[in-house]
């Protein structure tokens, strides 16, 4: 099992009727009042000894720009030759503080997988476990979140 975030914070936090004025959105792509712009995907964190990475399912913040030509791409295989756009988180990970707001990078991986999220190099313990690769015990602490 993996953490997964259905929405970003910002729409979380949202009374019903405000999502019903305020939002338009669906699994993967999230616009509020046409002002900001969020992206579902999928944050790789390389596991010890593990073929495959434990993936972090989250939201990042966009430009508006941005958003359209993901949008454009969106089902298409054309998107496999974009290059990656900037991003923000848009979730607190809670074994991660201050998660919210890291830059990223969003890299779109075809028209029948989320795109997937790399963080921008800094100091933040996210950032040296997607860089460095965390142990089965690390990913553990990620599925006891989601129990």
């Amino acid at each position: 099992m993996e953490l997964t975030f259905r929405r970003p914070d910002d729409v979380a936090k949202l009374s019903t009727e405000e999502r019903s004025r305020l939002l338009q959105e669906n699994n993967d792509l999230c616009v509020i009042e046409g002002k900001r712009f969020f992206i579902r995907g999928l944050l790789p964190l390389p596991v010890e000894l593990r073929e495959h990475p434990y993936c972090i399912g989250l939201w990042v913040e966009v430009p508006q720009s941005s958003f359209e030509r993901i949008y454009d791409l969106w089902d298409s295989d054309e998107q496999l030759n974009e290059p990656p756009f900037d991003a923000r988180i848009a979730n607190e990970i809670p074994t991660s503080n201050g998660s919210l707001g890291l830059k990223a990078e969003l890299r779109l991986t075809g028209p029948t997988t989320r795109p997937d999220v790399f963080l921008k190099p800094s100091a933040h313990q996210l950032y040296v476990e997607q860089a460095r690769g965390i142990d089965a015990h690390r990913a553990s602490e990620y599925i006891a979140l989601i129990a």
